[in-house]
């Protein structure tokens, strides 16, 4: 077994103050509109508890049979300003990574400075897990920007 640290940092300047933008990953109706998979899949359980010590949970199968299972734990919310979490990924029953997620919400102007940081524990796959995981994430928050500014997300590539 292999292990591989590695840390990514996504930027984006939303025009939304960032009240709208917290709002955006405070409840699962919000979240659910950006935070999807790329592809049609089957939802097996999805709970969402946004407080500090809450859980969140997307676990789902795919068309191929693969479920996918995403588990994480609200360790510091601050409205408007930062959210931070922690999460396991898991592919069937396979432990993919350990995830420590910074979400940092600043005011710019009329918009928000989005800066998403994530440092991860890739269990396999090495550096090639973690661009991978950089990739996806990048798409989820470019989706998210796309809702807030009312635009349709963009398809996953």
């Amino acid at each position: 077994m292999s292990l591989t640290h590695a840390t990514f940092t996504i930027e984006r300047v939303l025009n939304a103050p960032p009240e709208r933008v917290f709002a955006a990953y405070a409840t699962l109706e919000a979240k659910m509109a950006w935070f999807k998979a790329p592809a049609e899949i089957e939802t097996l359980h999805r709970d969402f508890e946004f407080r500090v010590g809450g859980c969140e949970r997307f676990h789902a199968r795919w068309p191929s049979g693969l479920t996918s299972d995403f588990q994480a734990v609200y360790h510091d919310i601050v409205p408007n300003e930062r959210i931070i979490l922690v999460y396991d990924l898991f592919h069937n029953a396979d432990k993919l990574s350990v995830s420590l997620q910074t979400i940092e919400l600043r005011a710019e102007g009329a918009g928000t400075r989005l800066l998403h940081t994530e440092q991860g524990a890739y269990f396999s796959g090495g550096i090639e897990a973690a661009q991978g995981r950089e990739h996806g994430t990048a798409w989820h928050v470019d989706n998210l920007v796309a809702v807030i500014e009312g635009r349709e997300p963009r398809a996953f590539s």
